[in-house]
């Protein structure tokens, strides 16, 4: 880690003072590839300065620090010491270090996601993951055929658990009778880089029946997505619900590996988290072949970074907070090349409706941080 450290500084000091801007990202736990959280934060500010440099010929420079809690504060530092202008945190666990960080260097704006601080130039990001989970949780609970769903979290803490009732609820509001495993692959920080631990909470559900499986787990969610592509199906040992998944599935052409393993059994999937893992469901390259990706909820975390990057440029950023939730496109499911052959237009136009009973209020779905 202390190597990291030197390199990242000196780094800042070679490059700080020839480009037009130079904004900084320090990772949550997990990591920045976990094809989840922290990557979209990421790739949200990748897209915009990438933008920002095709159509003004702005030369921006992203610094970024992987580190862990306890180093996420020196990390900030040492960006903000070589003039940052903004530094992104994701994640709960840097809210405060960015309380403190920020107060050092009141000449930078902070965006802090998923955590609530107050300051002069901090701006807070959360989200109403309960919306997004809902819809995936109605999906979940439509196309269903065993009548039983898992749900793999994380660090056992009121944010997963907001997930997880989300899920619940949207998953008997489709199918009363349905049942919920929800399990957690820790109470530390750690439990978001075990995708080892997820597996076997997969594993587990899926052999009490669960035939789709719903990881908010950031990069342990790998886990889940693994042992679904990895097993890929499973073989009824009861009476399966009718429900509009069998359909779908005979139209699809399964993928080689399917074809030769699970003759006479039923697909397994899983739903993913945050970013669109949707192609992480795909086996041969082919997405017009069985995904295994049934859909993800879309936490825009993207869309937030990216947002940043722009009201800075712009001389537009503002502090406090904001919740972004399905009325501000904020939470949502995927729908891509990968799934659509999955997902029945029936179903689409019930979400639809769904989703404006909850922008309205007809429906509300329950906030276990506020319960």
């Amino acid at each position: 880690m202390r190597i990291v450290t030197t390199l990242l500084a000196a780094a800042i000091i070679s490059l700080a003072g020839a480009q037009d801007y130079v904004f900084g990202i320090t990772f949550d736990a997990g990591g920045k590839f976990d094809g989840s959280f922290n990557e979209g934060t990421w790739r949200g500010m990748e897209t915009a300065i990438a933008e920002l440099d095709a159509e003004f010929g702005l030369e921006i420079d992203l610094l970024e620090f992987e580190g862990t809690p306890d180093t996420s504060a020196g990390g900030m530092r040492t960006i903000a010491a070589a003039g940052a202008e903004l530094i992104v945190a994701p994640g709960f666990l840097q809210a405060d270090a960015i309380a403190s960080v920020s107060a050092e260097f009141p000449d930078t704006a902070f965006v802090l996601i998923d955590d609530v601080r107050e300051g002069p130039n901090i701006r807070s990001v959360v989200f109403k993951e309960h919306e997004g989970s809902f819809l995936v949780g109605y999906i979940a609970g439509t196309m269903s055929q065993t009548g039983v769903v898992g749900f793999v979290g994380g660090m056992d803490i009121p944010l997963i658990r907001a997930f997880n009732l989300g899920y619940e609820e949207g998953v008997l509001y489709a199918c009363p009778d349905c049942t919920v495993i929800s399990n957690y692959v820790g109470v530390t920080p750690t439990a978001w880089n075990d995708p080892a631990r997820a597996k076997e909470l997969a594993t587990s559900q899926q052999a009490q029946g669960a035939d789709i499986i719903y990881a908010a787990a950031g990069a342990s969610g790998n886990g889940v997505i693994d042992f679904v592509k990895e097993t890929m199906c499973y073989r009824p040992t009861g009476t399966l619900r009718s429900t509009p998944l069998a359909a779908q599935v005979a139209q699809i052409e399964p993928h080689a590996a399917y074809a030769q393993a699970c003759d006479g059994a039923q697909p397994l999937f899983f739903i993913g988290v945050d970013s669109n893992q949707n192609p992480f469901g795909d086996t041969d390259g082919n997405p017009a072949t069985l995904n295994h990706g049934l859909t993800s909820m879309l936490k825009r975390v993207d869309v937030a970074s990216y947002n940043a990057v722009y009201d800075v440029v712009n001389g537009t950023f503002e502090p406090g907070t904001q919740v972004l939730g399905l009325a501000e496109e904020g939470v949502g499911f995927a729908l891509d090349e990968y799934n659509e052959a999955l997902i029945p237009s029936d179903l689409l136009v019930e979400l639809e409706v769904i989703r404006d009973m909850i922008v309205s209020g007809q429906l509300v779905v329950t906030d276990y941080r506020t319960q």
